[in-house]
C-alpha cells in the first residue's frame, strides 16, 4: 500500500518564516509545492499546484489572508488551510475560522503544532 504524499504551499511575507516551515515540512516527508510572499502569489500558486494544505500568513501585502483564504478556498474546494499569525488574539482566532480555516498556528510554531494541523486537515 503506497502512502499518499501530502503536498503543500505556504504563503508568507516572511521569508524565515516560509524557510522554518519548509524546512520542518520536508523533515516530516510533507512536499512543499510552492511559495509565495502574498496572497495573490498565493493564490496563482495554489491553481497551478493544487495543494492538500495551504499555510496561510493573515498579514500579507496585496491581499490579507483572509481574503486570500475566501479565494483559495472557492477555486479549490476540499483544500485545508492553516491560517498563521503572530498575533494570537481570540478575534483574529474566530475570524480565522469563521472565513473556514481549517486550524490556527501561532507565530513562532513548533513542530509538534504544525504536524497536529496536517494531521487534523489531511487525515
Amino acid at each position: 500500500m503506497k502512502i499518499r504524499t501530502i503536498k503543500a504551499i505556504i504563503a508568507d511575507d516572511d521569508s524565515v518564516t516560509r524557510h522554518l516551515l519548509r524546512t520542518l515540512l520536508r523533515q516530516h516527508n510533507v512536499e512543499v509545492v510552492g511559495e509565495a510572499c502574498n496572497g495573490k502569489e498565493a493564490l496563482q500558486k495554489c491553481a497551478a499546484e493544487i495543494p492538500d494544505i495551504l499555510f496561510l500568513d493573515i498579514n500579507m501585502q496585496e491581499m490579507d489572508g483572509f481574503e486570500t483564504l475566501q479565494h483559495a478556498r472557492h477555486a479549490i474546494p476540499g483544500l485545508a488551510v492553516v491560517m498563521i499569525s503572530s498575533d494570537s488574539t481570540i478575534g483574529n482566532v474566530q475570524k480565522a475560522h469563521a472565513h473556514g480555516a481549517d486550524g490556527f498556528i501561532v507565530k513562532p510554531f513548533s513542530a509538534a503544532r504544525v504536524m497536529e494541523a496536517i494531521t487534523r486537515c489531511c487525515p
